[in-house]
């Protein structure tokens, strides 16, 4: 089996024109002696793992690995995609899946599956699953024995199909049910509420097919309970769809501005993408935040808005990957993206962080380069409509520098330990939590009290250090279970710097505006 994977990587590898270290030498069908040579390369490296590694991998994990080691010497994000890794990919991007809806997490690695929140009108919704249920097993196999994604994998499904779980709740006994897979949404815009003084705030976590609609239908709502100005999340969004993303940078220009062009590999061939209409929300004060998640779709929304002076950028410099990859399906139902050109900004800022001196510098580039002593500071690249200076050198560089907040030792302590998730669930077993209780000086001194059983210990400076938090994450996880994910995400906006600078930015924008 190795040889014939191993003759097949290499075949592929000689169509290519490409093997191991000879990028000089004619390796394709007819390149003789040498393309016979590789073959025999390959072949007999394959054969001495196979024989005398101290463990054999996997033969199809052998073949990935051999892909991605050679799409990775073109650049870091050309990638092959297996079957089950492209099947999730294009999940992401429809925004739907068949499954039971239900926000699931493992407290710790030996523990059941614990629901955080069902989506309402969803298989589990309608079966009269609740936060706070364990999911002991699924289809007869123990959820304390699986791991989160195999968890989830399991309960996922084609539409219509069937799934035994055995659900547990408090001291009563656990309940059998056979739920029937149904479409469930994959929401790309989870956030989206309102804040004071008439701002309204918008999270998108990632750019897929609907993406555009989810937040025309958010913001339509936030407009007509009363918002006057926008704080656009794109934080710890790794990018997705072009399209989406012309499509969301559309709603905040007017018609004809230019949103990213693409340039390819041949000089002078260039795509521009415009605004094809004006956007409803064109007029609006904005502030955008980004940080060193926010990648491709993230940063050709955030440049557009940027160049065009239609909004104020605050947060981190963000990740800077502008390479455009064309996927193309495989007959094993994997796929591969090749990089095919590179995304600039209206203003001609290349949006890619250069990768070509160290992988790990690209992968890690809160690391100062060895023989660097003080960090180099972008230097100005182009100018926005009005002029103002922007920056280059990759990624989007934010108009307000804000550094996130540092989690304190503690409250980072018990977030690894999942500590809040769990007493989170046992006050719902009791049936202690509600609102009122999420707020009350009671939590903390059960929460004290629960960490003492656990044996987690901690000196009074290190409670005062971390109390703040503790009380915003216990509301967290609290209200998350009472009335679902995005009041549990408000109860976290006390300790969002960024955030608050955003709103302070917005605040002076709006009496600009008002004043003018």
């Amino acid at each position: 089996m190795v040889r014939r994977a191993a003759l097949l990587m290499i075949l592929f590898l000689i169509a290519l024109g490409m093997a191991g270290d000879w990028p000089n030498q004619d390796l394709r069908p007819g390149g003789g002696d040498q393309a016979k040579a590789a073959e025999n390369l390959y072949l007999q490296v394959a054969d001495l793992v196979e024989t005398r590694g101290y463990e054999k991998p996997p033969e199809q994990d052998l073949l990935s690995d051999s892909l991605d080691g050679m799409l990775h010497r073109l650049d870091p994000h050309s990638n092959y995609y297996s079957p089950q890794t492209f099947r999730d990919l294009m999940e992401d991007q429809e925004g739907k899946f068949s499954g039971l809806g239900m926000l699931v997490a493992k407290p710790s690695a030996t523990s059941p599956l614990l629901v955080v929140n069902p989506i309402p009108d969803t298989p589990a919704w309608r079966a009269g699953i609740r936060a706070g249920d364990v999911i002991l097993e699924v289809d007869g196999q123990p959820t304390e024995k699986m791991s989160s994604r195999e968890a989830v994998r399991k309960l996922k499904g084609p539409d219509g199909t069937l799934v035994t779980i055995k659900v547990g709740r408090g001291s009563a006994p656990p309940e059998v049910m056979t739920l029937k897979r149904a479409p469930i949404p994959k929401h790309t815009v989870p956030y989206a509420f309102m804040l004071k003084d008439a701002e309204g705030y918008v999270k998108i976590n990632t750019f897929g097919q609907t993406t555009a609609d989810e937040l025309a239908r958010n913001l339509d709502r936030l407009r007509d309970e009363g918002m006057t100005s926008l704080i656009l999340d794109l934080r710890d969004n790794p990018g997705g769809a072009l399209k989406a993303a012309v499509d969301v940078a559309s709603m905040f220009l007017s018609r004809g501005q230019e949103v990213v062009s693409i340039r390819g590999r041949y000089a002078g061939v260039v795509r521009r993408y415009v605004a094809y209409k004006d956007g409803d929300y064109s007029k609006i004060p904005m502030v955008v935040l980004i940080d060193l998640g926010s990648a491709s779709a993230s940063e050709i929304v955030t440049g557009a808005l940027q160049d065009h002076d239609r909004a104020e950028v605050v947060g981190e410099r963000s990740w800077g990957k502008g390479l455009v990859q064309t996927l193309t399906p495989l007959d094993n139902d994997g796929a591969v993206a090749i990089t095919t050109a590179r995304y600039y900004t209206p203003s001609g800022r290349l949006i890619q962080r250069d990768y070509s001196h160290s992988y790990d510098a690209y992968y890690f580039p809160d690391e100062q380069p060895k023989g660097v002593d003080e960090p180099v500071e972008p230097k100005p690249e182009a100018h926005t409509d009005n002029g103002r200076p922007v920056y280059g050198g990759g990624g989007i560089t934010p108009d307000v520098t804000v550094k996130a907040m540092e989690i304190p030792a503690l409250a980072q302590r018990l977030e690894r330990q999942r500590a809040f998730l769990e007493f989170a669930a046992k006050e719902a077993e009791r049936g202690h939590l509600d609102a009122k209780w999420a707020e009350s000086p009671e939590m903390l001194d059960a929460f004290k009290a629960y960490l003492a059983e656990q044996k987690i210990t901690y000196t009074p400076e290190e409670w005062k250090g971390s109390e703040a938090y503790i009380r915003c994450a216990l509301g967290r996880e609290a209200m998350t279970m009472i009335e679902g994910q995005a009041a549990g995400y408000k109860a976290m906006i006390p300790m969002d710097v960024q955030l608050q600078k955003a709103e302070q930015i917005l605040q002076t924008m709006t009496r600009k505006q008002k004043a003018a």
